[in-house]
């Protein structure tokens, strides 16, 4: 594998691992509603999810389709935990504007299907389905759904796989810039009234 590659993924594990630190244990600096979205969101999945990018990373160029299919699996995971997560920490937004049941109920968002997080993210992580953001979310998830594919389904090779690997830390470098800083509110939740 590429040099690049291996950076990129050491970057996208570290970001990872600094948000599951951060966020693991919200309650007190983040709102309450914000903070049971996340007392019971398995964080730790995410890093392991990510971690286990390198399993596909070491196979590389010489991934077998049934590997492939299992990689976009593991990267589908990955940007769908992150969608529900952005909007478990924006929950107080969320619920202003959220996605609505045909009854009109509201959906929670770390119960919501990828689709209909991908289509509730226009206008609101990205522009458009024209955007680079929306393309990234679009195309792993039609590759991750491979999966449950019977007939054929376009999976791309190794290389491209390889490539989205780099394209998520973009995809996560941009969501985690739009969190909440929350070191100055852990800051002022601890200091002395």
């Amino acid at each position: 594998m590429e040099k690049n590659t291996r950076e990129k993924f050491q970057q996208l594990c570290e970001i990872t691992h600094s948000t599951e630190k951060m966020w693991n244990n919200a309650r007190g600096f983040a709102p309450d509603s914000v903070a049971d979205k996340l007392d019971v969101a398995m964080l730790h999945w995410l890093t392991e999810l990510t971690d286990a990018l390198k399993i596909w990373i070491d196979i590389g160029l010489d991934m077998t389709d049934g590997e492939l299919i299992l990689a976009r699996t593991n990267l589908g995971a990955i940007v769908e935990f992150w969608l529900r997560f952005f909007y478990c920490v924006y929950y107080e937004d969320y619920i202003k504007d959220p996605i609505l049941d045909h009854q009109g109920k509201m959906r929670e968002p770390n119960k919501e299907t990828f689709e209909e997080l991908k289509k509730f993210s226009n206008g609101r992580l990205w522009h458009d389905n024209a955007t680079r953001d929306y393309k990234f979310v679009d195309e792993i998830q039609h590759r991750r759904n491979s999966i449950h594919a019977f007939e054929f389904k376009n999976i791309g090779i190794p290389k491209d796989f390889l490539k989205d690997i780099e394209d998520l830390l973009y995809f996560v470098k941009e969501l985690t810039i739009s969190l909440p800083s929350i070191q100055a509110r852990k800051t002022q939740c601890l200091a002395p009234m």
